[in-house]
């Protein structure tokens, strides 16, 4: 104990502990700020993973929707709707957000790692895959309309059927959304680990900050009970003054 309470006087006594410090809480301070605005670019990152996961899903939803409602009512707007979407992930049409840019290249500029990139691309892939089975649907659909023959035509008709709400359908629909389901996990995984990680080194800091700022107070204090005590205590080589 006395061993420690020479280290903290020498500590205070030492002329420039104020200096040290104050440049320690400085550099602490600085590198929190940095460690903040690093868990904020986290934070929307994974968000960003959320609007592109729920982005591919929808589209995937509606495409299944829209080729569904076609093959079933025969009529054109669902098919319509389902080239646009189509168009829209190939930055062929605008988005809702009144721009041009294909999923691919939107996924790109997110900053996703290349594992986490494989899997929502490959996402679209299946997506896009499946969309080749739809457009089978809808050629038989076609063949139907134009067929005179009632019973080749409900062959036809059948046939679109069948694509559509088949086994073959539903195996590759769910390929896509485990596909989806693993990169959402993969992103939330990295990204709390990372944020988990920043938040540790963020209290450390904000505990280095409060002891030094303690230790500060306590040093200015000192020293300047120090000065007075100095200026107080009368000098050695000074005269008494007989009366």
């Amino acid at each position: 104990m006395d061993s420690i309470m020479k280290i903290i006087n020498k500590i205070l006594d030492y002329s420039k502990t104020p200096f040290i410090l104050a440049i320690i809480i400085f550099i602490s301070s600085l590198v929190l700020l940095s460690i903040f605005k690093t868990a904020e670019t986290q934070l929307n990152q994974l968000n960003n993973a959320m609007t592109i996961a729920n982005e591919m899903s929808d589209s995937s939803d509606n495409l299944t929707n829209y080729a569904r409602y076609y093959v079933t009512t025969k009529d054109e707007q669902w098919k319509k709707r389902f080239e646009n979407i189509i168009k829209v992930r190939n930055g062929e049409e605008p988005n809702k957000d009144n721009i041009k840019i294909s999923f691919k290249d939107k996924v790109k500029a997110f900053g996703f790692s290349s594992n986490e990139l494989d899997l929502i691309l490959k996402s679209e892939t299946l997506s896009n895959n499946l969309a080749i089975l739809e457009i089978k649907a809808f050629n038989s659909i076609s063949q139907g309309k134009t067929e005179q023959n009632w019973d080749v035509q409900q062959f036809y008709y059948t046939q679109a059927q069948m694509f559509m709400f088949g086994e073959d359908y539903t195996k590759h629909k769910n390929e896509i959304m485990n596909t989806i389901d693993k990169f959402t996990k993969n992103v939330y995984t990295r990204l709390e680990q990372d944020y988990q990680a920043s938040m540790k080194l963020a209290w450390i800091l904000i505990t280095i900050i409060n002891i030094s700022l303690i230790i500060l107070v306590i040093s200015v204090q000192h020293h300047n009970k120090t000065i007075l005590t100095s200026k107080i205590k009368p000098s050695p080589n000074k005269r008494k003054i007989r009366t």
